[in-house]
């Protein structure tokens, strides 16, 4: 006997179609599928066939239907129609035979086109099939036996329960096992022939893991009593003379003399069971009561193959779902960021479908279709993201203006510390104050109600840094020490909007969109328009860590941090270090904003070669110290997020993101967050550095992805493939309800 690649599995039972006398066949089938890339056949009997081995019934004429089971495991299936309705793999065949006939007719006349049958498996059967009483009587064990017979290896699963009460995720994870072992036993099969079927026992129970041990066997020899019980005759004669059998006859007249013997099926199974006391170690009656999985290694004649004892050890790497899912990647092919993931994607997942298309019919339509989103925040499929929690994974959530809104931030942590007063956001955020303003003229009325900033700003003892609330990569940021500065800064923005609304108005004409002018960019002072009302007001940190060999230019920290589910928080250990321009020099009046200012989007062409550097490069100060602060930071930070509320940050199970933290580091080694960005620059890191943002993306597929598809090998994969790029720092595990 040897394999011929990978051809045709046939799936067959002695239970019959799916339903309470074969709860297991269509969660095996589904396993199956979901974790190995086979070619399934199913042919089945139409009904309950237990206990009858490996019978044929002489001058029986078989007649196949078919049913097409539906794609939910344990719901009810369509047919049976006696003629294919070309559903291809969709649909499943039932004989009116024995198990053993479903798999002759099943190897050799049923499914010719998609070739040679190199696989045949029977069950997963309802009940053990451990001990010599079980075995040999097995329809399950049968069907295995005829597949042997004729060649092919055969593998027949049995699942023991203790109470015919059980949940459908114990059935799940039981058919994972099953399929994981079948795929270890069908890639090592002896090819001296020594084994022409294996029949394998797993206990059904809540304990049922990865983990549970595995064990070669032996059949455990036992003997029972009668299997059947005698009964009185009971017939009558009908008026020609006939015997007619009883029904719901009442008060029949019963025919003494008719002499009839009749025996009914009732073997005493629990007296079996309870000889399974006192069990020989090594025996699959005895691994199924110490809660293992039994494998016993048979010949296609009963008999018990030598040399197979002690566990089984399977590889952790030896099952992986063939398609993990459908990635869907709308962002343009010569984006920074498209060949980074999609490079990552085929090498961690080869047969990965990778779609661009943001109209593909998937992303609206491919329910119950494994589809990993990465898109802009637009594109993804919300309402997908909330009703479809198993398949859809979206690298975006719903709501989190608590964190990427600069005055919402603020307002959580605020909030956050008068509950927490022992934070470490008390010392390491800076002193900041959430400001309301439609026209420049409103400002003193606005003063009034912050009087804690208004009267330090009437000092002018400290410099102040204003930021939009929702603007992003440094646009419409100023510094100012005094109120009148602030007014400027004020009008400013103002006079800029009335002269882009005359700009606007004169190319469209005689369109009155008031939106158009609304949704401008200021070049000049660098602002959306529509942004203008709500700003954070914070106070500038005046002794900023300076390194002189870094040519004494002032820097912020960007850490690239990922929420995952509901909720984890990683802080990826690969950080940047962003500089400034210019040397640095303490803030004055008219102070050049290059001196002050590191975001390097702000830079342009200016940018150099000393504006972007990796953190841990850096030389001259305890890092450690500053990565232990960034840990705990972000850490909290979520943390107060999280206490705002749902409408402000949503975690969900089937989504994660991507953030762009910003830190400060001042010359006593303290730091500071200063804001979180959703769609992080990536760009910004530039060629020189890509292999930051490459390894941060293997690390977000084989950490957040490959477990949310179930694909634990991947991860396993990666820690042992020499790439050494798990950077991914746990600082936050809260299990927080993600649902409406």
């Amino acid at each position: 006997m040897h394999l011929v690649g990978n051809l045709a599995k046939l799936v067959t039972n002695d239970d019959g179609p799916p339903g309470s006398d074969s709860p297991f066949v269509d969660y095996f089938v589904d396993a199956l599928k979901k974790y190995t890339s086979w070619d399934i056949s199913v042919a089945l009997p139409d009904g309950q066939k237990s206990w009858i081995s490996k019978a044929h019934v002489i001058g029986h004429t078989m007649t196949a239907s078919y049913i097409t089971p539906s794609t939910t495991p344990g719901e009810p299936y369509q047919g049976p129609y006696y003629k294919k309705r070309n559903n291809g793999d969709d649909e499943w065949a039932l004989l009116d035979g024995t198990p053993a006939s479903c798999a002759q007719v099943g190897i050799h006349h049923l499914f010719k086109e998609k070739g040679p049958v190199d696989l045949v498996l029977s069950g997963p059967n309802f009940g053990r099939n451990s001990s010599a009483l079980y075995i040999l009587s097995s329809g399950t064990v049968g069907a295995a036996l005829e597949g042997a017979l004729c060649g092919i290896p055969s593998i027949a699963t049995s699942f023991a329960y203790n109470s015919p009460i059980w949940e459908p995720e114990h059935t799940k994870m039981a058919c994972k096992l099953a399929v994981r072992l079948i795929k270890f036993l069908y890639e090592t099969w002896p090819k001296d022939n020594t084994v022409d079927l294996y029949s394998i026992n797993i206990p059904l129970n809540a304990e049922l893991s990865d983990t549970t041990k595995i064990m070669y066997t032996e059949i455990r020899e036992n003997r029972w009593g009668s299997a059947f019980e005698y009964i009185e005759d009971t017939v009558l004669r009908s008026t020609t003379g006939e015997l007619v059998e009883i029904a719901d006859q009442v008060q029949p007249e019963i025919d003494k003399e008719s002499g009839r013997l009749q025996f009914r099926w009732k073997p005493n199974l629990k007296a079996v069971q309870q000889g399974d006391q006192d069990l020989p170690e090594g025996s699959d009656a005895w691994a199924i009561v110490q809660g293992h999985v039994s494998v016993t290694p048979l010949k296609a004649s009963y008999q018990g193959v030598a040399g197979y004892t002690g566990e089984l050890k399977l590889p952790t790497s030896s099952l992986r779902p063939p398609t993990a899912f459908i990635a869907v990647i709308t962002y343009s092919p010569t984006s920074y960021i498209y060949p980074l993931l999609t490079a990552n994607l085929l090498r961690l997942y080869p047969n990965v479908k990778i779609v661009s298309d943001p109209n593909d019919p998937v992303i609206q339509e491919g329910f119950g279709i494994n589809v990993f989103h990465y898109a802009e925040y637009e594109d993804l499929n919300f309402e997908r993201l909330i009703t479809d929690r198993e398949h859809y994974l979206a690298c975006s959530y719903i709501y989190r203006k608590a964190l990427i809104r600069k005055n919402f931030l603020a307002h959580a942590i605020a909030t956050y510390k008068v509950k927490h007063p022992d934070t470490i956001l008390t010392k390491h955020f800076p002193e900041s104050y959430e400001l309301e303003l439609d026209y420049a003229e409103y400002l003193d009325e606005m003063l009034a109600e912050i009087y804690e900033f208004r009267d330090q700003l009437s000092e002018g003892d400290n410099w102040w840094i204003l930021k939009p609330s929702m603007s992003d990569r440094g646009q419409g940021i100023r510094l100012f020490r005094t109120r009148d500065e602030l007014q400027e800064i004020f009008e400013s923005f103002e006079e800029n909007d009335d002269e882009e609304e005359e700009e606007e108005e004169k190319e469209a004409g005689d369109d009155d969109d008031d939106d158009t002018a609304a949704k401008c960019i200021s070049e000049s002072n660098g602002i959306v328009t529509s942004q203008i009302r709500f700003f954070l007001i914070q106070k500038y940190i005046k002794s900023p860590l300076i390194l002189e060999s870094c040519g004494n230019r002032k820097f912020h920290i960007r850490t690239y941090v990922v929420a995952s589910g509901a909720l984890k928080v990683y802080v990826y250990k690969d950080m940047l270090a962003l500089f400034a321009l210019h040397p640095y020099s303490a803030p004055e009046r008219d102070s050049d904003l290059e001196v002050h200012l590191t975001n390097t989007c702000l830079q342009g062409d200016l940018k150099d070669e000393g504006s972007v550097r990796t953190f841990w490069s850096l030389e001259g100060f305890d890092k450690d110290r500053v990565w232990d602060q960034i840990c705990n930071i972000t850490a909290e930070t979520f943390a107060a997020a999280i206490s705002l509320g749902r409408l402000h940050f949503q975690p969900l199970p089937n989504a994660f993101e991507i953030y762009g933290v910003d830190f400060l580091v001042d010359s006593d080694l303290n730091t500071s967050i200063l804001e979180v960005n959703a769609y992080p620059d990536f760009a910004q890191t530039g060629n020189e550095l890509k292999a930051l943002v490459d390894g941060l993306f293997k690390n977000v597929l084989t950490d957040i992805v490959a477990p949310f598809f179930q694909m634990e090998n991947v991860q396993q994969q990666s820690q042992t493939d020499g790439s050494g790029y798990q950077q991914l720092a746990l600082v936050l595990d809260q299990n927080i309800s993600g649902g409406w």
